[in-house]
């Protein structure tokens, strides 16, 4: 990893695009698991890249770029699949060529109802098809599903695609059943939940998930037990997901925490893998020796990420749960770093603003916290104040970027979706 300098554009990169004569192609997508690993889109072709003496991830998938090119070939004829247009591989680049297909993820879509089925019977006409041709996709998620504005729909990746028999295929794409064991395994069962999360209320979810039988609150939630010479960092851990599980700071009424972590081989449950996220935030932009402001931290893990493996100058993190920041303070002792930690309710009447610019910080992070503000025009106009923005909403990326755009930011760029199938938006003025 030490000859990847830039995160936007190094000397690897630069050799790729001057080889392949790619200098005006447009940067689509980096692996957040891997900075070797590219998507770029030139003369309406994809052409996703890997730079093959650094990348580190291709045990964790299925097929080499030159599979999944054999697997495009294959499926040529089935509407909705990605023309297989050329691979290339030298000694620097192995590289994959296929046309560009219209539309936008579903994990950035809003869709009624009535939308929706029609999607879902679409992408499920799709998989019926790869399976007759004995492909199994095997990585069926909300950003691999591509709808446009007419109601075309298109299944994209087949990086994790694998071939089973017609039977075989059909049951893992549908139903998620590993019948043939694969690296991944997400079905049409995968999104379809994935779209009910967005749609219903958490209370609803969760009433649903107690109806069949499945109560987050017991097992999938028991903190561990530590033995007595277990160490500092783990202790001060337990204690900060004891305070964060009795917060309401996540789903109320349930005890649980919102971030999930393992660390010296013991888990800490939560709602959502705090490692998969760190993998898209720690990547968005250059923290060094930058002051951050962190709205609505919760238990305030990116900050102490931030200081900890980004070398962030200085933290100050904000929620308005007192038991959240009682979490985040155990949290931070645990990985020996000092953010600034306060409690702030932004719907309070006194000029929260003026206190928080007075810090002056050079990139400011808004995730999932705009839908809890009563006052969402007040909250906006303090985001416009800034230079940087990382925002996360619960809307659109159409709506969101709009939000954005009436508040003064002018680059507004998708950098990330979240497992819940949010758009992650870089905003810059």
């Amino acid at each position: 990893m030490d000859n990847y300098i830039d995160r936007t554009g190094g000397p690897i990169w630069d050799e790729f695009l001057s080889a392949f004569n790619l200098n005006s192609a447009t940067l689509l997508h980096q692996s957040t698991v891997d900075p070797f690993r590219r998507v770029y889109l030139a003369n309406n072709r994809i052409y996703k890249v890997v730079a093959l003496r650094h990348e580190t991830s291709s045990h964790l998938r299925e097929q080499h770029l030159a599979g999944e090119f054999s697997i495009l070939e294959r499926c040529a004829d089935i509407p909705g699949v990605p023309p297989a247009i050329a691979h290339y591989k030298t000694d620097e680049f192995e590289v994959l060529v296929t046309g560009m297909l219209p539309g936008e993820p579903l994990a950035y879509l809003h869709p009624s109802w009535l939308r929706l089925f029609i999607i879902m019977t679409k992408l499920a006409i799709i998989l019926v098809r790869l399976s007759w041709r004995g492909i199994s996709h095997n990585d069926i998620l909300p950003t691999n599903v591509l709808v446009t504005s007419k109601g075309a729909v298109s299944l994209v990746d087949f990086d994790q695609a694998s071939r089973n028999k017609f039977l075989v295929a059909l049951v893992k794409q549908f139903t998620g059943i590993n019948t043939v064991e694969s690296k991944v395994n997400n079905s049409f069962v995968t999104t379809f939940k994935g779209c009910l999360r967005k749609k219903l209320p958490p209370r609803t979810i969760h009433f649903l998930k107690r109806l069949c039988g499945r109560d987050d609150n017991k097992a999938l939630h028991t903190l561990p037990v530590l033995p007595d010479d277990a160490s500092f960092r783990l202790k001060a851990l337990l204690t900060a997901w004891q305070y964060a599980q009795v917060s309401d700071a996540s789903s109320p009424g349930r005890q649980v925490a919102y971030y999930s972590l393992d660390v010296e081989g013991y888990h800490f449950p939560g709602e959502r893998p705090w490692i998969e996220r760190w993998n898209i935030l720690r990547s968005v932009t250059d923290y060094s020796g930058k002051r951050i402001l962190e709205l609505g931290c919760n238990m305030a893990l990116l900050s102490s990420f931030l200081l900890k493996d980004s070398n962030a100058r200085e933290v100050l993190a904000l929620d308005a749960n007192a038991k959240i920041i009682e979490a985040a303070k155990q949290i931070s002792i645990a990985f020996g770093v000092k953010p600034i930690l306060r409690q702030q309710n932004f719907d309070a009447p006194n000029d929260w603003e003026t206190e928080l610019s007075d810090f002056k910080p050079d990139i400011v992070f808004a995730l999932n916290v705009l839908k809890w503000v009563q006052d969402k025009q007040r909250f906006m106009d303090f985001l416009g104040c800034f230079q940087e923005l990382i925002f996360e909403g619960h809307d659109s990326f159409d709506v969101e970027s709009q939000r954005l755009r009436a508040v003064g930011f002018r680059q507004i760029d998708i950098v990330g979706v979240s497992e819940r199938g949010r758009a992650i938006i870089h905003c810059q003025k």
